[in-house]
């Protein structure tokens, strides 16, 4: 009769142990979509003042901000516990240095067409690097990271349709994904990767979500469910109907800051 007692009380710690996992996912996805949108829009919104070496000062902020950016993914990626397998260490280095390339793309290209002093030839090449390429290896490493997030993503070992969440952990869930969804899509405008986000955002969704529509039919062959998986899902899907919106409203997807 002793085995049986020492057993359960030796499982007592994990139980008690799930809420505060799940309450430092949800804060942890809060503070990175604090995080994404100082380094997304503080650029955009500050005047375009003389910087360094002919730089503005937008542009050194955003030169700079990149690797606050990667530091807000590595914190998210250990929080999730991406980091656990080798293979996942490898796919969540590249999808970080696909999305450093990218905007140091993005980043010098942008200030070469800013300049007065390029041919027209070299503005031109500039401004594809700058809206094409650059954008697109930006967020093709958004897209990446999205799904090692929902494939890989840990914040609960409970195995049904969705993780346990408070009424404040759900409204701060809430709040990040329709935040990060909606900035996604001005992203996706402004870079000009409609036709690679808007796919990818209803792509995410569904796969995402479609344990869920498992659980409702088999529940013995659900899918583990976690926050990361609705943040990044959710997000994504939020940003596909708003880019959706966007181009029946104004018909097409001309950027926002030549409105």
């Amino acid at each position: 009769m002793i085995v049986p007692h020492t057993a359960q009380a030796m499982e007592e710690p994990t139980t008690t142990a799930r809420p505060k996992l799940l309450q430092g996912a949800v804060a942890g996805v809060g503070l990175f979509v604090i995080g994404y949108v100082v380094v997304d829009l503080l650029p955009v919104v500050l005047p375009s003042s003389p910087g360094l070496f002919g730089l503005r000062l937008n542009d050194v902020l955003d030169a700079l901000f990149v690797f606050v950016l990667v530091g807000l993914y590595v914190r998210l990626g250990m929080d999730a516990n991406l980091w656990r397998t080798p293979v996942l260490r490898v796919a969540y280095a590249t999808a970080l240095i696909l999305l450093i390339q990218g905007h140091a793309v993005h980043f010098a290209a942008n200030a070469i067409v800013e300049a007065r002093g390029p041919t027209a030839q070299a503005r031109d090449l500039a401004f594809f690097l700058d809206e094409h390429w650059g954008h697109t290896e930006l967020h093709l490493a958004f897209i990446l990271l999205a799904a090692l997030f929902i494939a890989y993503g840990r914040s609960s070992d409970v195995e049904g349709p969705a993780p346990n969440l408070s009424r404040a952990e759900r409204v701060v869930l809430y709040l990040a994904t329709v935040t990060y969804g909606l900035i996604l899509a001005a992203d996706a405008i402004e870079g000009q990767t409609v036709l690679i986000m808007l796919p990818s955002g209803i792509g995410l969704f569904l796969w995402a979500f479609l344990p869920r529509l498992r659980f409702a039919w088999k529940p013995s062959r659900a899918a583990k469910i976690s926050v990361y998986r609705y943040f990044f899902a959710a997000s994504f899907g939020i940003a596909a109907v708003a880019l959706v919106i966007y181009g029946v409203v104004m018909r097409g997807f001309p950027e926002i800051s030549t409105l």
